[in-house]
């Protein structure tokens, strides 16, 4: 294949979407992209405010950041622009910093983090290593998503109810101060936020693709322009500028920055997560091919695009990309259409939000995360896993407490640390013969005999740095607790589910072959696979080990061990018929 058509169609995959291209795809096209933009703007605008940014800034990021991950992207579904959680996300961050959400300042660093994530999430997918999104566990997702979802719908009450809120992601802290100051409550602006979630609710539940965030955008406003309620205390979103500002590169601060790598890191890989997540199980349902690592290339290149625009961190939506789905979006023009229609409001309707209450993008959000507080999915976590019960429900409560992004970063700890835990004390499991099935099986679970003469034991788990010590004391201990019982003379290691030994495993396996010759038994060894064999002969493995202890089947050093072992301990010492080989001894024939 040409060099230059292989770069068209990895780095510039907008190149095929017309290969085959009907009337009736630009028309499915076109539908599925007007509705989602009749949805989309409302919803971009709220969030906007989710993020501490002016409303306008959400058309900003919702116009650049859609076209430009459908361009280098590669589902076909995908909707990325203002996400709840990625901009909840991105404020805790900058709550860190001690801004002032919607100043001059705030807008302006807020564009740094979309940079630094951009080109986070870029680097990831030039470099293939989009895999490290599975680092999050499920667990950690469930858990963050209860409480975040709890965060943002307290974050919209400000809104809701008419009156200022501490500007903070810690549950207690918001809920403590909104019962403080709950007599402050202006009654139009939770009227008009009523009336439009209810407005929402009900055109969910007549027809889910009807646009009840627009229909209550637009109700809402003519509510408040007709009754003056702006001059009662009800917030307006007021001058909205048309078009996009001229493009500015966000302040490099290095020493700003240091204190934002943490954050921008969390901010990036969990929408890594969530559009991974999202284009991955809509490919699967359409039968699509899709490229992870594409799709990271847009998602990076949007994120730098909207940084240059006073726009926020964006991230894949999964409502947006549903509706496409729905719809049966037939190509990426969908999103690009979708973001055009977004860039004529902002270049042409943009005066007309003079009258929008805020409160109705409040509830534009409410309607969007109220059912992702789901607490019971922990519970059900527990009930599966104990271990990923407790790592959601600890993501959970920390949101109560700390800032979500370090919260986040507690529970990805909290996750590898467990994994870490169980796998430095392996389960190792000493076998014997089962004389019904014939097989072998865990003797002491069976409570069956096991050989004096043979120890034949099985490390369940690959042997690295965190558990090879484990490992080697557990034979060492069973080994001397043995010889002080009978006449021990081989230690069978089965190395079945050994799938990989490192340097330290390796050495380790060698330390033990000499200390067991040094009680005066040998090392046996059993299925060594050949990717483990290998690393151990890189160790020096051949030069300690006896080439006539090594076996390739559990089969082949059961006969081979019996026929060196004392017999006549067997048919006098022994009670016990442990293999078919015994009976042949004890019987004489």
């Amino acid at each position: 294949m040409d060099p230059s058509s292989l770069v068209l169609k990895t780095r510039l995959p907008f190149f095929q979407w017309f290969r085959g291209y009907s009337k009736d795809a630009f028309f499915r096209d076109t539908v599925a992209g007007i509705t989602v933009a009749a949805v989309y703007v409302p919803q971009a605008m709220a969030y906007a405010l989710l993020a501490g940014m002016p409303p306008i800034t959400g058309l900003y990021t919702a116009f650049i950041a859609t076209i430009v991950a459908a361009v280098f992207g590669s589902s076909r579904f995908l909707g990325t622009g203002p996400v709840a959680m990625t901009c909840l996300l991105s404020a805790s961050v900058l709550y860190g910093l001690n801004l002032e959400p919607q100043t001059e300042e705030w807008v302006a660093y807020m564009g740094l983090l979309a940079l630094m994530v951009g080109v986070v999430r870029l680097t990831v997918g030039l470099l293939k290593l989009g895999f490290v999104v599975d680092l999050i566990s499920n667990s950690v997702v469930i858990g963050f998503t209860a409480a975040g979802a709890m965060v943002i719908a307290l974050s919209q009450f400000k809104h809701l109810f008419g009156f200022p809120v501490v500007n903070t992601s810690h549950i207690f802290t918001i809920v403590s101060d909104i019962v403080r100051k709950i007599h402050l409550t202006n009654p139009y602006t939770l009227a008009v936020g009523i009336g439009a979630y209810l407005i929402i609710w009900f055109s969910k539940r007549i027809n889910p693709y009807i646009p009840g965030a627009l229909i209550a955008v637009v109700v809402t406003s003519l509510v408040v322009y007709i009754f003056g309620l702006h001059n009662k205390g009800v917030a307006i979103v007021g001058e909205v500028p048309q078009g996009l500002p001229s493009p500015n590169i966000p302040p490099i601060d290095s020493h700003v920055m240091s204190k934002m790598w943490g954050g921008a890191l969390v901010v990036a890989f969990f929408g890594l997560i969530e559009a991974v997540a999202i284009a991955k199980t809509l490919a699967i349902k359409a039968g699509d091919k899709w490229d992870p690592n594409q799709e990271l290339v847009g998602q990076g290149l949007a994120n730098v695009a909207v940084s240059f625009f006073k726009g926020f961190p964006a991230g894949g939506s999964f409502s947006r990309s549903s509706l496409n789905y729905a719809l049966g979006a037939k190509s990426p023009l969908a999103s690009v259409i979708t973001g055009s229609l977004v860039g004529v409001t902002l270049f042409f309707l943009a005066p007309a939000f003079y009258y929008l209450p805020k409160a109705t993008l409040s509830a534009v959000v409410l309607s969007a995360v109220i059912n992702l507080i789901r607490p019971q999915d922990i519970v059900r976590l527990y009930r599966i896993n104990k271990m990923d019960g407790a790592v959601a429900g600890v993501t959970f409560l920390s949101v109560f407490f700390m800032d979500l992004w370090v919260a986040i970063t507690l529970g990805v700890l909290l996750s590898l640390g467990g994994f870490v835990y169980r796998t430095m004390y392996p389960r190792i499991v000493v076998l014997s013969r089962d004389p019904e099935s014939n097989t072998f099986v865990n003797a002491e679970k069976r409570n069956l005999p096991e050989c004096p003469q043979i120890l034949y034991i099985r490390p369940n788990m690959s042997i690295y740095f965190g558990n090879a010590q484990y490992v080697y004391d557990y034979i060492i201990d069973r080994t001397k607790e043995r010889l002080s019982k009978g006449p021990l003379k081989f230690v069978l290691v089965d190395m079945e589910a050994v799938n990989y030994t490192d340097a330290t495993g390796s050495e380790t396996i060698i330390r033990l072959v000499k200390a067991l010759r040094e009680l005066g038994v040998e090392a046996c060894f059993a299925n060594i696979s050949c990717d483990v064999y290998p690393l151990l002969e890189n160790a020096g493995f051949d030069r300690v080990a006896r080439h006539d202890l090594v076996f390739d089947s559990k089969g082949q050093s059961i006969v081979e061990l019996f026929r060196r072992i004392d017999h006549r301990f067997c048919r006098e010492g022994c009670p016990h018929t442990v293999f078919k080989e015994c009976l042949s001894i004890k019987t004489g024939r």
